[in-house]
């Protein structure tokens, strides 16, 4: 076991452009999981990152039934799982705080695409891998 800080891993984290983000999904809690970029914005404080989508997808209704939710990330000989809580963000000035130019590739109206939605995992616990090195992080 080795030890790494939170802000060394979230520096990691922000250098892995996608995760997969996972969720409970259905009735029964089945799991989803989508690709989606961090956008290099996850904090170095609390490890909190930030993913935009748009509210016609099921990821949207996945986490209004559930907040529990995760990301996974892969780079190199670097892991790491992040299990955690989602919250939805539709405030524009919280939209415009974590928006960066990048994401109108995705979203071609950008703060103004229709059902834009901001995605907030703060995790309650962080294990990674690299090498033979492992190591967990818990909130």
């Amino acid at each position: 076991m080795s030890d790494r800080s939170l802000s060394q891993i979230a520096g990691k984290l922000k250098s892995i452009d996608v995760a997969m983000l996972v969720t409970k999904t259905g009735s029964e809690g089945a799991i989803a999981a989508r690709p989606m970029s961090n956008n290099k914005d996850v904090s170095e404080e609390d490890g909190t990152s930030y993913h935009f989508a748009t509210d016609d997808g099921r990821i949207d209704d996945d986490l209004k039934t559930s907040n529990q939710c995760g990301a996974t990330y892969s780079s190199g000989d670097f892991y790491c799982a992040v299990q955690g809580t989602g919250r939805l963000h539709r405030d524009r000035e919280v939209l415009e705080k974590h928006w960066v130019a990048d994401l109108e590739a995705w979203f071609e109206n950008g703060l103004d695409t229709e059902g834009l939605i901001l995605i907030e995992v703060s995790p309650r616990r962080i294990d990674w891998w690299e090498g033979r090195e492992e190591g967990q992080l818990t909130f």
